[in-house]
């Protein structure tokens, strides 16, 4: 039963992605007039959202190392994921064009950030809570100021209904975060179940939060094939925002605000 509800907890998430979250950004992004850049990292920090539901139940369920690799895990596949994306469609060159590599360098950062955090068996310090805050607002300050200048990479105009965005996006979020803990209850109970290690179950949790991610690079380089934009370099933009924008999420702040979580809940329970 369990393994069930996994599955449909997972199918159910990409479906408020790609009928729910993305079409009410789309809305919400083209009645702003927001550029691809924009559009990209709010996709991404929307996406990290199973991931923070995820994190915070298994920390709460006691399971904080299967939470922990589910970012570690998410992130790696986040990153082969984009890159199968932009291969698919016959774009991966673009990954190395210069304009990208702050968006590249902090995507890669956040990959590694986690695993070594772990190797050195400093993640659960208290102290990270403000630094990978902070973490997080130096690479919204760095984006900002490297990308000021571009003026390349604004959207089409197209027609948005702001309103419509706004609850089809809300409400999806809402409908994650809910298929999210479902989700996470499920794998846990699977995994025991199983008798599969912390770090496997993680793995197990990466692949599944992975999937919005995965519809939304993929969204993108169709959306862009179908208007004839190829190759512009803005369809690679908002994909890279959105890969850089929801590992940074993961590290900067699903992964503070979960570790703050779970050590509060930590010391609730033991005093």
């Amino acid at each position: 039963m369990s393994a069930l509800i996994m599955i449909a907890s997972a199918a159910t998430i990409i479906l408020l992605v790609k009928f729910g979250l993305l079409r009410g950004i789309d809305n919400i992004a083209n009645a702003m007039k927001w550029d691809a850049k924009l559009r990209g990292q709010l996709t991404g920090y929307a996406t990290s959202v199973p991931e923070l539901v995820c994190l915070v139940s298994a920390g709460l369920a006691g399971v904080w190392t299967a939470g922990l690799w589910n970012i570690a895990s998410s992130n790696i596949i986040n990153a082969a994921l984009m890159m199968f994306a932009a291969s698919f469609h016959g774009q991966f060159s673009e990954l190395f064009n210069k304009r990208f590599i702050d968006e590249v360098t902090f995507a890669a950062l956040a990959v590694f950030v986690p695993i070594v955090l772990m190797r050195w068996d400093m993640d659960m310090q208290w102290y990270l809570v403000p630094l990978l805050l902070l973490f997080f607002a130096i690479y919204q300050v760095v984006d900002r100021r490297v990308n000021r200048s571009q003026s390349d990479s604004k959207s089409m105009e197209a027609v948005g209904n702001l309103p419509l965005g706004l609850i089809l996006g809300l409400s999806a979020l809402i409908a994650i975060a809910i298929a999210g803990t479902f989700l996470g209850n499920a794998t846990a109970e699977v995994v025991e179940q199983m008798g599969v290690r912390p770090a496997i179950a993680g793995w197990i949790l990466g692949v599944v939060t992975s999937i919005p991610e995965m519809v939304s690079f993929f969204a993108v380089y169709a959306a862009s094939r179908r208007e004839g934009r190829q190759h512009e370099l803005h369809d690679t933009q908002e994909a890279l925002d959105n890969l850089t924008g929801s590992n940074m999420a993961n590290v900067g702040f699903v992964y503070p605000i979960g570790l703050l979580v779970f050590l509060l809940a930590s010391l609730f329970l033991a005093g």
